[in-house]
C-alpha cells in the first residue's frame, strides 16, 4: 500500500512541476521564435505579457493555415536583378530607390502568399529579427525629410528581408506549409 501513496506523490508533483514549467517554456519558445518581436508585443500590450503570448501564439496559429509557396527560380533571378538595379538607383534616388524597393517586397510577399490585412504579423512568425528595422523603414519613408543615411538603413532593411524571402525555401521553412 505504501507503493501505491509513494506512487501517487510522485504523479502529483510531476503534475506540478508540469504546471509550473508549462508556462516558463510556452515564453521561452515565443521569445525564441520571435525575437524582438516578443518585446514589441509587450510592450504593444502595455507590459501584459500574457495577452502578448496569446497574440503571438495566435499569429502562429494563423500563419500555420496560410499556403504560402516558394518563389521559382525565374522569380527569384527577376527580383534579384530588379534589386542589384535599384541598389545601383540609390546613388542616384535614394527615396525613389527604397519605394521602389518595398513596392519589390510587396510584390514578392503577395507571390508567396502572405495576406494583405496582418501581413507584418505574418512576416513576424518566421522573420521576427527583422520587423523592427522594417517598420522603421516604413516609418522613414512617410517621412519626407529622412536624411540620406536614414533612407540607406531602410534600403538595407528591406533589402535584407527581400533577400530572406527569396532564399527562405532553401531553409525548409516554407516547404513545411
Amino acid at each position: 500500500m505504501e507503493v501505491v501513496y509513494v506512487v501517487v506523490v510522485l504523479l502529483l508533483a510531476l503534475g506540478a512541476g508540469f504546471a509550473v514549467m508549462a508556462p516558463r517554456l510556452r515564453s521561452h519558445r515565443l521569445h525564441e521564435r520571435f525575437g524582438a518581436e516578443y518585446a514589441h508585443a509587450v510592450t504593444a500590450h502595455h507590459g501584459n505579457v500574457r495577452e502578448a503570448e496569446h497574440e503571438l501564439a495566435d499569429r502562429l496559429t494563423r500563419h500555420r493555415q496560410l499556403k504560402l509557396t516558394p518563389v521559382d527560380a525565374a522569380e527569384r533571378d527577376r527580383a534579384l536583378a530588379e534589386l542589384r538595379g535599384l541598389q545601383a538607383l540609390f546613388v542616384e534616388d535614394p527615396r525613389q530607390a527604397v519605394t521602389r524597393a518595398e513596392g519589390l517586397l510587396d510584390s514578392l510577399l503577395g507571390t508567396i502568399g502572405y495576406p494583405e490585412q496582418g501581413r507584418e504579423a505574418a512576416l513576424s512568425v518566421d522573420h521576427g529579427g527583422r520587423i523592427p528595422a522594417y517598420r522603421a523603414a516604413r516609418q522613414t519613408l512617410s517621412t519626407p525629410e529622412a536624411d540620406s543615411e536614414e533612407l540607406r538603413q531602410a534600403m538595407i532593411a528591406v533589402r535584407d528581408l527581400v533577400l530572406a524571402l527569396l532564399h527562405h525555401d532553401r531553409t525548409g521553412a516554407l516547404a513545411a506549409h
